[in-house]
């Protein structure tokens, strides 16, 4: 590889001088030429950073305040990484006794000062590119060690007559004996285990093999170097007379083809993450049992199982973790169900040429967070819904990752061989649209299937497709509910809330289409277009001569981990020309769990624009109230479960009370949401809430209700009996 061929920036140098004038340049001159710098004024410093960042290359100074420079030369050679990293002295000697004891220690190179920069720079790019070629010719003379130990081939003979036998240097070191040992017949039997000493002389001794004139065997050595070793043995018997003959053979050292089939097998048919079977091979056992059970009348079970709301998991703790857990997981799963063979192929699955093998229970990962179980030993379908609580209950202890205690819960659907199927894809998507059914109904759960499920499926189908073209086609409506300020009686913001009314099945819940929406890929879309609507009718608003109001989206915590809300809404404020103040976003806080850093990024890239944030549903979350005062919140909205309880629950009414005394202080707007009654509207006027949202002063509208509610204010008949 060519120096010039490569980005500079690939390779970073470490600058070791307690001389800052000198460093300074150096470094300077370094940057300039492209490359990645690191600077250390100290012997120790510049160990420390060597160690962290394994530097390309490093410039040292042979006087140093703390250590000597032929210290720090002969610690960095001391490091397997620093053995072959290029190292170039940087000394105002220039006696010769300074000059060995640097290339002693390690040095590659010297230069001398002062430093002429342009002929450092060029002897850098020497010094790295020739490096780089001989860290190549490493590379290729490994690789070429690596396919000749493949490869290996050692040939022997024997004379009948002197019963003596000659091999090569090859034939000895895969015996794990010394080059020039000089082995013998008796050397290569004890080598060999018992069994295989019988088998190779019963096989040399017969009279059919000299007819025959080959032999080919394979068989195993227990090394003289504490190696096993598998070879394949050929041999060829010349014949000089009726007693006397020359056997000349080879043996080939085929332990690495042995193992490395077994790792192609391990590749193709198990999953590298969990070491449990994969899609692949659970599909090929699948039919194997499905023959099987079709010639014994044993009935079958497809489990399929995957974990709720994992993506949380990955989002918030970051996909290593979420890989951690799912190790966890099928370690839970396999001790919860005892297996049989659990993990180990059976050939027959796979291979029409094996002999067929007991069939046995599988557990396998299909993909993501799902799991797959074939069940066979069961009596009644008691025994399968016991094997899915006990799989629950497991699954339910929380797990610990990262210092964090995680909780989960899991779903899972069941479909039976031959009543829900007699093909492994019918079976597989049968248990699939069971699980799914499972979900819908409040996961934790699982359902065994039927065909009113598979009914289901398909209507649930047929919305996802429809709500593609809704999305595209703006079918989706917003429906805006007011939020009356009780000091200053009037309307001063709105909610916009989804609707969509389906041309066949009417009006279809967000609570149902939304989270369907974020499983398609759907959410962001979704997204930007209730955020440009929102603007657009806002703007249309101010234009009726309407009283200016803020009008409230609900972000997704899916949008926000897009990294593109910012822009989204920048660039809608511009396009319909909507001053940003009268655009207001709510987060739950659940997002405030997840990645706390992309979050605040967010919510102040918002705020910046002069955009106002509102936490919603506060208190039904788990999150700290220091989130209070960390995260760029202008509003807090009370969950109604708080402001319907509040005038019979004493407790609840405490509750409501301190926080908003809590935004009071924090000089936070506070809203109530879900007020209904007047009882709950004279308790919030009597701790001073700001703002009251609920059907006792309006259901949510659409956009020309909206307007003509604000021209009325009927909401004022509805104060005056506030005191």
């Amino acid at each position: 590889m060519q120096l010039d061929q490569i980005n500079h920036q690939d390779f970073s140098i470490l600058v070791v001088d307690d001389d800052n004038a000198v460093r300074f340049s150096v470094c300077d001159t370094l940057r300039s030429a492209g490359f990645r710098v690191l600077e250390a004024k100290n012997g120790e410093h510049g160990l420390d950073l060597f160690h962290q960042i394994k530097p390309n290359m490093v410039l040292l100074d042979l006087i140093l305040p703390d250590v000597s420079g032929f210290h720090v030369c002969r610690q960095i050679r001391a490091r397997e990484y620093g053995q072959h990293i290029p190292i170039m002295i940087m000394t105002g000697r220039d006696d010769v006794e300074s000059i060995v004891r640097a290339f002693e220690a390690g040095a590659t190179d010297f230069i001398t000062k002062p430093l002429h920069h342009v002929i450092l720079e060029q002897r850098i790019r020497h010094m790295l590119r020739a490096n780089e070629a001989v860290k190549a010719l490493r590379e290729r003379e490994q690789r070429l060690e690596n396919a000749e130990r493949i490869a290996q081939l050692g040939n022997w003979e024997w004379d009948s007559k002197t019963q003596k036998m000659h091999v090569s240097r090859e034939f000895n070191r895969i015996l794990g004996f010394a080059p020039d040992h000089p082995t013998t017949v008796s050397d290569v039997l004890q080598a060999m285990p018992l069994h295989e000493q019988k088998k190779l002389v019963h096989t040399f001794q017969q009279k059919s093999s000299r007819e025959q004139g080959t032999i080919t065997l394979e068989h195993a050595f227990n090394c003289h170097d504490g190696q096993r070793r598998i070879v394949r043995h050929e041999a060829e018997f010349i014949n000089h007379d009726k007693k006397h003959y020359t056997v000349i053979g080879t043996i080939h050292d085929i332990t690495s083809d042995v193992i490395n089939k077994e790792k192609i097998l391990q590749l193709a048919y198990y999953d590298t993450l969990t070491g449990l079977p994969n899609r692949v091979f659970f599909k090929a056992h699948l039919e194997y049992a499905i023959r099987q059970a079709r010639e014994s009348g044993i009935p079958l079970a497809i489990i399929v199982l995957d974990l709720d709301l994992f993506a949380r998991v990955n989002n918030s703790l970051g996909h290593e973790a979420g890989d951690d857990l799912l190790k966890q997981v099928s370690e839970r799963m396999l001790q919860a169900f005892d297996v049989r063979d659990g993990t180990r192929l059976v050939h027959a699955a796979i291979d029409p040429q094996s002999p067929d093998a007991q069939m046995s229970d599988k557990l396998a990962r299909l993909e993501g967070d799902q799991f797959v179980i074939l069940m066979h030993r069961f009596s009644k379908l008691d025994n399968i819904i016991l094997l899915i609580q006990r799989l629950f209950k497991r699954l339910s202890t929380p797990f610990t990752l990262r210092g964090s205690s995680v909780v989960l819960t899991a779903s899972a659907g069941v479909a039976l061989y031959p009543v829900n199927g007699q093909g492994s894809e019918m079976l597989l998507r049968n248990a699939d649209a069971a699980l799914h059914f499972a979900k819908t109904q409040g996961r934790n759960n699982f359902r065994f299937y039927s065909s009113d499920i598979d009914t289901k499926s398909k209507e649930r189908l047929s919305i996802e497709n429809d709500l593609r073209h809704a999305i595209r086609h703006n079918e989706l409506q917003l429906h805006y509910q007011p939020k009356v300020h009780l000091k200053n009686r009037d309307v001063r913001s709105v909610e916009a809330l989804l609707r969509w009314q389906h041309p066949v099945k009417g009006l279809i819940s967000p609570t149902q289409f939304v989270p369907m929406a974020e499983e398609l890929g759907l959410i962001n879309d979704l997204g930007v277009w209730l955020l440009n609507e929102a603007c657009r009718q806002t703007r249309q608003w101010n234009e009726q001569g309407l009283p200016p109001v803020r009008t409230a989206i609900n972000l997704s915590p899916i949008q926000i981990r897009s990294g593109t809300v910012v822009e989204s809404v920048r660039g809608a404020l511009e396009k319909h020309g909507l001053i940003p103040s009268q655009l207001e976003v709510e987060i739950t806080e659940t997002v405030l769990l997840e990645d706390t850093q992309r979050v605040m990024r967010t919510l102040e890239g918002l705020r910046s624009l002069g955009v106002k944030v509102a936490l919603d549903d506060f208190g039904t979350g788990y999150s700290s109230l220091s989130y209070l005062t960390r995260f760029p919140f202008t509003t807090l909205k009370i969950d109604r479960s708080f402001v319907t309880d509040s005038v019979h629950n004493p407790q609840s009414a405490s509750i409501v009370h301190t926080i908003i005394q809590l935004c009071k202080n924090l000089n936070l707007e506070v809203v109530a949401e879900g007020v209904e009654t007047e009882a709950e509207l004279n308790f919030l006027y009597s701790h001073r809430c700001d703002l009251i949202q609920g059907f006792y002063f309006s259901p949510a509208l659409d956009a020309e209700g909206l307007a003509r509610y604000l021209r009325r204010r009927p909401w004022l008949d509805q104060l005056d009996d506030l005191s």
